[in-house]
């Protein structure tokens, strides 16, 4: 009984918090708490989501869900910043301009998802007294990100097509709260309109013109 119990807690504690939370077992149950995690933030909003709820939508047991995230942040945090590899977005034979609106395609698209857009609000509420977290936050999830922009930047920059004071890290967060003010104050430019914008806004800020 106490091995069962100390393996257990192992297992507790290597499932982790924001920053240390391991890949469960089975992923394809993983994907379906994703999921049902986002169903429930868009159908009902964040005060709605809990680990019991989420593991009946997900078909999945309680203890499954508690044990690989454990709290209702991790389950929200999970599926409204998870996204596809940022690396593999970029493609490093196109031509710098089409490099970076890849990328700004790719922030505004996260940005603008039902289930982020549901699950920001409640997420910032718990930040909002919690540095550590806001800083777990970013280095799980936006640092690779942010990687990615420095290194296209740097690139432009090595082809002679981007000014030497351009930061691809400070690109990302005007990008970030740009697209943040648009959602809440101007919806109506949106989608591609928002990423056109933001494309020929930075581009021109930015890159050597002939």
């Amino acid at each position: 009984m106490a091995a069962r119990q100390r393996r257990s807690a192992e297992q507790r504690g290597s499932a982790g918090s924001i920053a240390g939370r391991g890949r469960p077992r089975d992923e394809g149950r993983r994907k379906a708490v994703v999921q049902a995690t986002r169903e429930l933030l868009i159908a009902s909003g964040y005060d709605e989501v809990s680990l019991s709820a989420v593991a009946r939508l997900a078909g999945v047991s309680r203890p499954f869900v508690y044990d690989n995230w454990g709290t209702r942040f991790a389950l929200v945090e999970d599926a409204i910043f998870t996204a596809p590899d940022q690396v593999s977005l970029v493609d490093n034979d196109k031509p710098f301009a089409d490099a970076f609106g890849d990328l700004i395609a790719t922030v505004v698209g996260v940005m603008s998802d039902p289930a982020y857009l549901a699950g920001l609000p409640g997420l910032a509420a718990e930040l909002y007294n919690r540095p550590d977290l806001v800083d777990a936050l970013e280095c799980k999830y936006m640092a690779p990100v942010r990687s990615v922009f420095v290194r296209v930047v740097e690139r432009g920059k090595a082809e002679g097509a981007v000014t030497a004071h351009a930061d691809g890290s400070a690109l990302l967060d005007t990008i970030r709260g740009a697209v943040m003010m648009h959602t809440l104050v101007n919806p109506a430019v949106g989608g591609v309109a928002l990423i056109e914008h933001l494309r020929a806004t930075l581009l021109h800020g930015i890159m050597i013109r002939s």
